[in-house]
């Protein structure tokens, strides 16, 4: 028996054996023909061969793919994409994919030499340089009290003139992440335009939950928006600029390297000078430079996670990674 491909088809079919059959099995028809008619209304291409540098993109990434398949992460756990090396089995699963999404090339620096072998068909998709996605400048010397966030050189095209230049934390901007969910979800729906109004419909939803979780978020850091405070490295600039926080500084400029006791001395005057209420720690990196600062001071240190590490994979991974840090800094600067 060849099984009907349209729905008129079916409901022909089913008319006919209908006249030849009993209430049994009319019953079974119907049942056969509301699956299959069901079938064709929720049927969704997979999508596969998609390939994410970190977590907070693999989560917006996801997302827009909802359950038509899985993407793969590189940077999983603890690791930091400052110093991450690809191992052999992920250099093969780039090799394969039929997209990689990742944030820039002065970010995800361990990905360079990998994408210039990548077959000519591998879309790769650099989201910090896509339209929508605002840029900020590198500030410099970890020294950033009064600094002027105009002078950042944000640009809403995502276009800038130094690559080398631009902080490559984007999506720690809640207006960041909507802006990739809508590139990504363009990107996968030129692959896939059968998946279109699906991958659409995902996007919507992820969208929505960032739009909610950002509203709380604001209400939840308003009372401690003047409080200063101190981070390891500088990864929390669009964090800040976003929700009007006030950063004051920065241990290490570069998290790969250490910082001279020359620097540790200056900073940790600053922070009495100041009043820094908080240093705040990352999971990635020793603590041992931002015990030294806190030493002598009435800062107290805490533990905020840029890339949210300990956080369950998935497309609520991002909305739960902004809301993580938010509450990480207001019990800290609140107390």
């Amino acid at each position: 028996m060849k099984t009907p491909s349209k729905t008129a088809d079916i409901e022909n079919f089913l008319a006919g054996k209908l006249k030849e059959e009993g209430d049994s099995m009319k019953k079974i028809l119907l049942a056969i023909g509301f699956a299959l008619f069901s079938s064709m209304q929720t049927y969704a291409a997979p999508t596969s061969n998609i390939v994410v540098t970190i977590a907070p993109l693999h989560s917006l990434v996801q997302g827009v793919m909802g359950e038509t398949g899985e993407a793969e992460l590189l940077v999983k756990g603890y690791a930091s994409p400052h110093d991450f090396q690809l191992k052999p089995s992920q250099i093969a699963s780039l090799q394969q994919a039929d997209f990689v999404f990742y944030v820039g090339e002065n970010l995800e620096t361990f990905l360079l030499s990998a994408l210039e072998t990548l077959p000519e068909g591998t879309e790769k998709v650099a989201l910090a340089k896509q339209p929508g996605v605002s840029a900020l400048d590198v500030r410099e010397g970890g020294n950033w009290e009064g600094h002027d966030h105009s002078a950042h050189g944000s640009h809403k095209d995502g276009t800038h003139d130094h690559e080398e230049s631009v902080d490559p934390h984007i999506w720690l901007d809640p207006a960041n992440a909507i802006a990739m969910v809508k590139v990504i979800t363009r990107e996968l729906s030129k692959a896939h335009p059968e998946n279109r109004s699906l991958y659409k419909a995902n996007a919507l939803a992820v969208i929505s939950d960032i739009e909610l979780r950002d509203k709380e978020i604001k209400a939840l850091l308003q009372p401690v928006q003047a409080v200063p405070f101190v981070v390891f490295h500088d990864a929390f600039q669009y964090f800040e600029k976003h929700y009007d926080l006030t950063a004051v500084g920065s241990i290490v400029i570069d998290p790969t390297e250490s910082a001279s006791v020359k620097r540790l001395a200056a900073l940790r005057q600053k922070v009495v000078e100041v009043g820094a209420v908080c240093i705040f720690r990352e999971p990635q990196f020793s603590d041992r430079l931002s015990v030294v600062v806190a030493e002598g001071t009435k800062a107290k240190l805490a533990t905020i996670d840029p890339m949210g590490a300990a956080l369950p994979l998935g497309a609520g991974f991002y909305p739960t990674l902004l809301e993580e840090i938010a509450e990480g800094m207001a019990s800290c600067l609140g107390k």
